[in-house]
């Protein structure tokens, strides 16, 4: 970028276990509604409320495929895996990032459900002071007065995955394929 412009940038963590269609398209959203410059997609290597995600290079793997369509404008990033730190808190994260890349103007994206947990998180009210803006989006029909994606959850995928059910409708283009090609969720 030319002179002194920051890159808008939102950070978009999670556990992406399966990325599924509703994060596809909180990512379009940033981009297309939100207007950021690019979606820092963040997997967690270690999930602060003691949830264990599948294989980290797995999660990695299809963050990439569903990124695909965005071009460079989504970026999936293993950050979390390279800090060092037994857990890792998006605190933490927003800090080493606002550190290493002082040309990046940061906000948060994070799904109501989050939101609706967020006194839980360590040192909210520091992310809220760190990034430019928190943007949240919800899931399902009970979210009033904001916008809402389907609601999907990456549970239901891999509950239907074990009843035998193809989630091929709610995930993206290659997901399926990936999942069925190397077994995932059985």
């Amino acid at each position: 970028m030319s002179g002194n412009k920051k890159t808008n940038t939102v950070i978009f963590g999670g556990k992406f276990d399966p990325p599924h269609l509703g994060h596809q398209l909180s990512i379009f959203l940033a981009l297309e509604k939100y207007k950021f410059d690019e979606v820092w997609i963040i997997p967690s290597f270690s999930h602060p409320f003691g949830y264990h995600p599948g294989d980290f290079e797995t999660r990695l793997e299809m963050c990439r495929i569903m990124a695909e369509p965005f071009g460079e404008k989504a970026k999936v990033l293993d950050t979390e895996r390279n800090l060092g730190l037994e857990v890792v808190y998006t605190v933490n994260l927003i800090e080493h990032l606002k550190k290493n890349f002082p040309g990046n103007d940061f906000s948060l994206l994070i799904g109501s459900d989050n939101w609706n947990v967020r006194e839980k998180w360590k040192d909210f009210d520091r992310i809220e002071k760190m990034c430019r803006r928190i943007v949240v989006i919800g899931r399902g029909e009970n979210e009033e007065g904001s916008f809402y994606l389907p609601d999907i959850s990456s549970t239901l995928i891999k509950t239907m995955i074990k009843e035998g059910k193809n989630p091929e409708i709610l995930l993206p283009a290659g997901i399926a394929e990936y999942i069925g090609k190397n077994k995932l969720y059985l």
